[in-house]
Parts: structure tokens; C-alpha cells; sequence
């Protein structure tokens, strides 16, 4: 598939946006989308981008240029033939899922899932809403009563104002990210920082978006229990969860701080949390177009290369050598000799997950912890692996990923869905087996393959797919309304979400 043509515009109104499954952000398509608004000009009929980012005043910031994004979204050009991209039928544009492993079960796992949806691209969510990370106004303070096993529409901020008009939309375990314009709103748990504010005690969890102020975003990737953005200048700040220098500064600083789903991340009990948002002390990385959240990590795609950050006790920062603790980007490479810099990568993704996925023309590749084969490698025989290994089979041409903790996935050129790693239910082949080889996705009541795919979000525990048709399909653990067909009945295979417009 050639990259298309940047025909967009650069100006301070974001008219549309590509997004990472992230959470996420974040995450999944190797196509565009545009949401044109009444007074713009009128469209061309072929691929574009009009997705322009701030720039600094000495140059043009053009992060787009001489390639293409791969994202969570429905292009127009993979809605109904013949359907204008802003006319009926109205359809999904967006899709993340924020899921993380807990091993205390009065803790749960964060299950969730959110969409961007209809003419006024609203917030749609359902799954697990124990810290208010669905953003409904309510919040189970800990418990499983909030939990929402159908689509429920998020209508208003914090401040009662109207939530739609998004763009993005990037999720953690128990905190929640969307962007619209140049601001972005988090929502969900408040003991880490991941809201860019002080850590706040228990039962405080944010309920409904809340707008974070001076800064202007271009992109948003929440993780575990840290958010990176991409600002409009090209830099990158982060807040959050700090103990690992994921947030690309040094922690010395940062409070120690608690919550009751933080475990002992790399056999580390102690946790510190920055609520300041401030930039990484590397510097702006040239021609950045993406940015993914990890569970203690961090990285960027930067001109076709990747830089990770942060924690390296399972090789999730692709470098052999690195420090325990990274303060600066490390670009990573596809030998333990450290000759070779990958590139010619288009999309990243690591939503919350010890291991990070990246597509190129090739196929995908992956690195980082493959204690269940998340890497497309025997686990046996490859506990982690701190590099790049190679293109995974049957995966070359793939046109989306999306990562989740223990499990892979990609949308292949075909439009069906593979998935490796995990088990759970979340590989969708109607197994209950781990398997390092992708298999599969199966369709729902498990006749043929899942087809038609233009996204795909795996989680934790389960998994969700975007057609492109709009409709949206999950399979997997339903224990907290995270397949959002209206029960909580597991399914194997993929199953409708319900209440979507």
C-alpha cells in the first residue's frame, strides 16, 4: 500500500485525526480518515491526510510527510461503497481498549473499551468502570457495581459542557484519555498522577472528562498508570507513574505515592508519581507521528524509527545494554550487536503491555517480554527478547496492530484478524491455549473468519474489532460487561456490541 498524499492543511484546528489502539493512544490502520466540517472546502475523492499539528514558527512541522499512520480508525474510503464519509449510515470512527492483569481479584483487571461514534463523533464505552474510567458520571470506588455490559453514550464534561466533536481516544486499565482539537480530557483514577494533577486518596476517582489545560496536544497515549502526549510543537511531555523514569525525566523528585491495583511492576514495590506535566529531557524527536504508553515504558515514532524510554527489566525498550531505568530515547534495533536501527516502521503499539509491536511493509515484528509468545516466538525457547526479532510469519502487508499486555494481533491485508499470545479467549479461535503462532480470529459463533476489519483492539482478557462497515465485534472474558453485548456470558467468538448508533 503506497502512503498517501498529505493534502491537508496546516492551521490550528485539527480537522481530523489518526489514532493509536492504545491504550493505548493510540494503536491500528494503514489508511486515513478525514471529518470534514461544514464550512471546509470541498473534499477530494482520494486518500488524504488533513491532519496538521502546530508548528513551530522557525519551520513547517509536517509529522505526516513521506509516510503514512497506522492507527484505530475507520477510513473513508473503507466505509460503505459509495457512502460520503460524513452522510448516513452514520458508523464507528474510532476505537481503543484499556485493559490490564491484576492479581488480586477485588482488584480486577480495568476492562474497557471506547469508540468514537455518530454525526457528532460522541464517546461510546462499556466494560469495567470500578475507577470511573468509562467517564459515565459514576464510578464503582473499587467495586464492580458500575460496570456497563452495553454502549452507553458519554455526553458531558466536568463541567456539564457537551463531550463530542473527538478525535482520538487512548485508554488505560483505570484511566481514560480523548482528544479533541488541540485539548485533551482524562478521566478515571487519581493515585498516580495520570491525569496530570496530584495523586488524590481513594474514592476520588475522576467521574466525567476533565480538560487539561496549558498545553496544545496533537496526540494522547495512556498506558498503565502513566499518559504521554505529543504536543503541537513536536515535544513530548508525560505524567503519571514515575518510578521508572517512563515519563522520560528524572523521578528523584516525585512523591512516592499508592493505589490498590499497583503490584511490584519488575519486582519493584515502591512507586513514585508525578502530577507536574513537563517535557522529556530529550528533546523533541524530528517527524514525530506516534506515541504509545506502555505498562512502565514509553516510545515514540519518530521519521520511521522507534525511541522507547523507561523500564528495560523485560527488553521492552528494544536496546540490549540499556539501562534499568531510562531517561533517554533509545532508537530500537534488530540485533543484539546494535548495528542495525529498525525503520521503515508506520505504526507502533504497546497499550499498557511489557512488550511493544510495530508494522512495517514486511510484516510485524515485535520485542520484549514473550512469556506466553506476545512475540510470534516459542516461549520456551525465548523468555524475552531486548531487540527487534523478525517479520512474523503471514503477518507481511498487515494494515493494522494492536497489543495488549500478553497478547498480539494484527488486521492483516485481507481485512481477517490473527491474533498470538494469550490465552483467555482473547485469541478468538474458540481456544483456550496460549499459542505463539498467530492463529486465526474465527467468525461469530465461530463460522469462517471475522472478515471485513478495518481495526482491531485487543485487551488483557478480551478483544474488540471495528468493521468497516461501522459495526463493532468482541470476544473473550465477559465478567465485566467488556464484550458489550448486553450480558456477561464469555464468548469465544465475536459478538455485536449493542446500543452502538
Amino acid at each position: 500500500m503506497q502512503p498517501p498524499t498529505n493534502t491537508g492543511r496546516h492551521r490550528r484546528s485539527i480537522a481530523g485525526r489518526l489514532f493509536f489502539v492504545t491504550g493505548a493512544p493510540l494503536a491500528v490502520l494503514a489508511m486515513t480518515l478525514s471529518f470534514g466540517g461544514c464550512d471546509e472546502a470541498e473534499r477530494d475523492a482520494g486518500p488524504r491526510f488533513n491532519f496538521p499539528v502546530d508548528a513551530p514558527e522557525e519551520e513547517t512541522l509536517s509529522p505526516y510527510e513521506g509516510g503514512f499512520l497506522v492507527d484505530s480508525f475507520v477510513p473513508d474510503a473503507a466505509l460503505d461503497a459509495g457512502a460520503d464519509a460524513d452522510a448516513s449510515p452514520v458508523v464507528v470512527r474510532a476505537i481503543a481498549t484499556g485493559s490490564g492483569e491484576q492479581a488480586d481479584a477485588l482488584v480486577g483487571n480495568g476492562d474497557h473499551t471506547c469508540v468514537i461514534a455518530g454525526p457528532t463523533r460522541s464517546l461510546y464505552c462499556w466494560g469495567a468502570n470500578d475507577h470511573g474510567q468509562l467517564g459515565n458520571g459514576k464510578t464503582g470506588a473499587g467495586a464492580f457495581t458500575e460496570d456497563v455490559a452495553t454502549a452507553v453514550k458519554i455526553t458531558v464534561d466536568e463541567t456539564g459542557l457537551p463531550f463530542d466533536g473527538l478525535e482520538e481516544v487512548s485508554l488505560a486499565p483505570w484511566h481514560s484519555c480523548a482528544r479533541r482539537g488541540d485539548i485533551v480530557f482524562c478521566w478515571g483514577e487519581r493515585y498516580t498522577g495520570s491525569q496530570a494533577e496530584p495523586p488524590a486518596a481513594a474514592n476520588l476517582d475522576r467521574v466525567a472528562p476533565r480538560a487539561i489545560g496549558n498545553f496544545d496536544v496533537a496526540r494522547v497515549a495512556a498506558g498503565g498508570p502513566h499518559t504521554c502526549a505529543l504536543k503541537a510543537n513536536g515535544k513530548i511531555a508525560c505524567f503519571g507513574h514515575s518510578t521508572f523514569n517512563e515519563l522520560g525525566r528524572p523521578n528523584a523528585m516525585d512523591p512516592t505515592c499508592t493505589a490498590p491495583f499497583f503490584y511490584a511492576y519488575h519486582a519493584n514495590a515502591n512507586h513514585q508519581c508525578a502530577s507536574t506535566l513537563v517535557d522529556v529531557m530529550f528533546g523533541a524527536l524530528p517527524k514525530t507521528t506516534g506515541l504509545v504508553a506502555g505498562e512502565v515504558h514509553s516510545c515514540a515514532l519518530a521519521d520511521g524509527k522507534v525511541h522507547c524510554w523507561g523500564a528495560s527489566g523485560s527488553g521492552e525498550l528494544g536496546r540490549p545494554g540499556a539501562g534499568a531505568a531510562e531517561l533517554n530515547a533509545q532508537i530500537v534495533v534488530t540485533d543484539p550487536t546494535l548495528l542495525t536501527a529498525l525503520d521503515g516502521v508506520t505504526a507502533i503499539a504497546s497499550d499498557g503491555a511489557k512488550h511493544t509491536c510495530a508494522l512495517r511493509p514486511t510484516g510485524v515484528v515485535c520485542w520484549g517480554l514473550n512469556d506466553v509468545g506476545q512475540l510470534g516466538a516459542d516461549p520456551v525457547a525465548l523468555a524475552q527478547r531486548d531487540f527487534a526479532g523478525p517479520a512474523i510469519a503471514g503477518t507481511a502487508g498487515a494494515i493494522a496492530i494492536g497489543v495488549a499486555e500478553r497478547v498480539s494481533c494484527a488486521v492483516k491485508n485481507d481485512a481477517t484478524v490473527v491474533c498470538w499470545g494469550a490465552d483467555l479467549a482473547a485469541l478468538g479461535d474458540g481456544g483456550t491455549g496460549a499459542s505463539f503462532v498467530p492463529v486465526p480470529v474465527r467468525g461469530p459463533n465461530g463460522a469462517g473468519v471475522l472478515g471485513n476489519v478495518a481495526a482491531i483492539a485487543p485487551g488483557a482478557r478480551h478483544a474488540c474489532a471495528l468493521k468497516k462497515d461501522g459495526t463493532v465485534w468482541c470476544w473473550g472474558k465477559n465478567d465485566r460487561g467488556q464484550l458489550g453485548d448486553g450480558t456477561k456470558v464469555d464468548s469465544a467468538y465475536p459478538v455485536k456490541v449493542t446500543n452502538l448508533p
